[in-house]
């Protein structure tokens, strides 16, 4: 995935707070299929943009807040003539849990938020000063109390207990595909190689991977390989390495399936774990 004539992103992390954050502009360019193992939380500043979610869609429009939850298959897309501009939070569920629980939502139970797309300006107000603190203070305190401040209402009107099925309670066969995986993510893996494992055709290995995961077995592959090119990208060995070491064919391929997942290269994700505000422009 390149960045196209006019795209930027701006990309900072702060992981003590548990809190990354994106503020990009993007006129062509698609997000893959995929999903996170945290909350995506943000408004549309300039534009639309349409995200797939499961197994329909809906639209972002300028001035609304959106937020997808851990695990849920999502992808994005342009869907203004002037692109989009928008301001996205990446947070821990450790900080959404700590806060649910002060306010003693939770219960014991982890929480999700109700709706993907929201209109409600007092919410979208706290959500663009918290994302402007992060890109423009070095100060944690304010950091965390606004995101205390902007965490708060949102839990308090829009959230509820999530289901998670336990994994024990999959078919099994779907889930020792899903063992497969991540214990051979960086080998070359067919889809006759987990049909095989599983004992099953590949057309309906995908269908019951699909609707116990969200993604289609080759999205999944994916994000399992993307997430450990985090980890690995975290602790300065080289992208080139990382590529090979996730079972890409070079760098060029890493950097097209992280900006795929994520919106940014993998330097700016280095950069902004051992510096400040990264920034990419075309």
């Amino acid at each position: 995935m390149e960045l196209f004539a006019n795209e930027w992103t701006q990309f900072i992390a702060a992981p003590s707070q548990g809190l990354q954050g994106l503020h990009a502009h993007f006129n062509r360019h698609r997000y893959e299929r995929h999903s996170h193992d945290y909350f995506v939380i943000g408004t549309m500043d300039v534009g639309a943009s349409k995200i797939g979610l499961g197994s329909g869609s809906v639209i972002a429009p300028a001035g609304s807040a959106m937020i997808v939850n851990p695990g849920d298959a999502h992808d994005g897309s342009v869907y203004s003539e002037q692109g989009y501009t928008y301001s996205m939070l990446y947070v821990q569920p450790w900080v959404v849990d700590g806060i649910a629980h002060e306010l003693e939502l939770n219960t014991g139970h982890s929480l999700c938020f109700t709706s993907p797309i929201l209109s409600d300006p007092d919410i979208v107000a706290r959500l663009q000063t918290l994302h402007r603190t992060l890109f423009q203070s070095q100060d944690h305190l304010a950091l965390e109390v606004l995101l205390i401040d902007a965490l708060k209402p949102l839990l308090s009107r829009y959230s509820t207990r999530r289901f998670t099925p336990q994994e024990e309670s999959r078919e099994p066969r779907i889930a020792k595909v899903r063992d497969l995986i991540h214990a051979s993510f960086a080998s070359p893996l067919t889809t006759e190689d987990m049909a095989l494992a599983s004992g099953l055709s590949r057309v309906r290995l995908n269908q019951l991977f699909r609707a116990a995961y969200g993604l289609s077995l080759h999205a999944y592959l994916n994000r399992v390989r993307m997430d450990s090119a985090r980890q690995m990208l975290r602790t300065g060995l080289p992208a080139a390495d990382v590529a090979t070491a996730v079972g890409l064919f070079d760098q060029s391929h890493l950097i097209r399936r992280f900006k795929g997942c994520f919106g940014i290269t993998p330097a700016q994700f280095v950069n902004a774990h051992f510096s400040n505000i990264q920034y990419g422009r075309r």
